[in-house]
């Protein structure tokens, strides 16, 4: 009996886990370089965005992830993906308003990978992170 219940625990665990990579990591995903702030050298990170008009928009899941703090030191900062590349200007809003707007946005792109991670992490503080080309 005990044994089965491990058994059937682990197996939860593991279907957690991998429903939680497929969903993180699927497709229409890019990578950000940002400058460590402890000047260790680069952080790269990778992120879900979306395109609306001229612009890319991505959203920092919580104010105190590394890659956000990086953004405070710099001005640019470099992004890869599928479609996607290029060094940006960004700016970043904490607004309600700016909140939900990259919630709706996510929610449209991502479907029911943005609504596990809304089950697995905390979104409540999300920013929006909108770049334009340095060009």
């Amino acid at each position: 009996m005990i044994r089965a219940l491990c058994i059937a625990v682990a197996v939860l665990a593991v279907g957690f886990a991998a429903t939680t990579y497929v969903a993180l990591e699927l497709t229409e995903v890019a990578t950000v370089e940002t400058a460590s702030s402890d000047r260790s050298g680069p952080r790269q990170t990778r992120v879900w965005y979306v395109q609306h008009g001229d612009a890319l928009y991505l959203e920092a899941g919580h104010p105190d992830n590394p890659w956000v703090r990086d953004l405070e030191h710099m001005r640019r900062l470099a992004l890869s993906g599928e479609d996607i590349g290029g060094e940006y200007l960004f700016q970043q809003s904490s607004s309600a308003a700016d909140h939900e707007r990259i919630r709706k946005m996510m929610r449209g792109k991502y479907g029911w990978r943005d609504w596990w991670i809304g089950v697995v992490f905390d979104t409540s503080r999300s920013r929006l992170i909108k770049l334009e080309s340095a060009k």
